[in-house]
């Protein structure tokens, strides 16, 4: 794939990961047109650096608080050099290069401003919603523009699992381009069983919470627009 003159930025955000994380990692070092890798290793207080750093050419940033994901994904931009940025969640399995490259050539070559990648799971229900309804898009898997992310608003509604929902309604906002790839086989690795069931279901629980009030106010606020 060429990269058409582009710096581009993978960011891996990652929370006590360590079982998974290096699998991850053996993809995105296969593809060449990474200009760099960052870890954001976001309040990790089990393995998950000392795996990332058994991978010479990753940048590791430690955060030993954390803020949230859209705090740790605005972190990983501000020390990123690319001019398109990548992310990526590291509690996936059977990820490719080939998902990899489906979800950035649409905004290497000028197609999209953003590109999400659309998990193929729960007999595929999952890669079609998306696909009907786009602001439901809220894969951690998506490309985009560094100007678009960086044309975000700061606030609270970026700080937590609620920054994909922004993304996906500024995108429309503004009638800017979306590419909705469908990833095969890519599957996550749900919190129930990364952690266990009362840590997992209370993580789960505040995270469709918070994507629920970003929701409404995202709703509210593009009315006034």
């Amino acid at each position: 794939m060429d990269k058409q003159g582009h710096a581009i930025s993978l960011i891996l955000l990652a929370h006590n990961e360590e079982l998974n994380i290096a699998n991850v990692l053996r993809v995105l070092v296969q593809v060449p047109e990474f200009d760099e890798i960052l870890v954001i290793a976001d309040a990790c207080t089990d393995n998950t650096v000392k795996v990332a750093q058994s991978f010479p050419t990753v940048k590791i940033l430690e955060r030993p608080q954390t803020k949230g994901k859209g705090d740790a994904m605005i972190f990983g931009v501000s020390h990123s050099l690319g001019d398109i940025i990548m992310f990526c969640d590291a509690d996936i399995k059977n990820f490719t290069t080939g998902h990899v490259y489906q979800i950035l050539e649409p905004v290497i070559n000028g197609r999209a401003i953003m590109s999400v990648g659309r998990r193929d799971r729960i007999f595929g229900l999952a890669a079609i919603i998306p696909k009907i309804f786009p602001l439901f898009a809220i894969a951690g898997e998506r490309a985009m523009t560094k100007e678009f992310f960086d044309s975000l608003p700061r606030d609270e509604h970026m700080m937590d699992f609620g920054i994909e929902t922004v993304m996906n309604y500024y995108i429309k906002q503004r009638g800017l381009k979306l590419a909705l790839p469908r990833l095969k086989n890519l599957r996550q690795i749900v919190k129930e069983r990364k952690w266990n069931l009362r840590i997992g279901l209370k993580a789960r629980i505040g995270q469709i919470g918070q994507v629920r009030r970003t929701r409404r106010a995202m709703k509210q606020r593009i009315k006034k627009i």
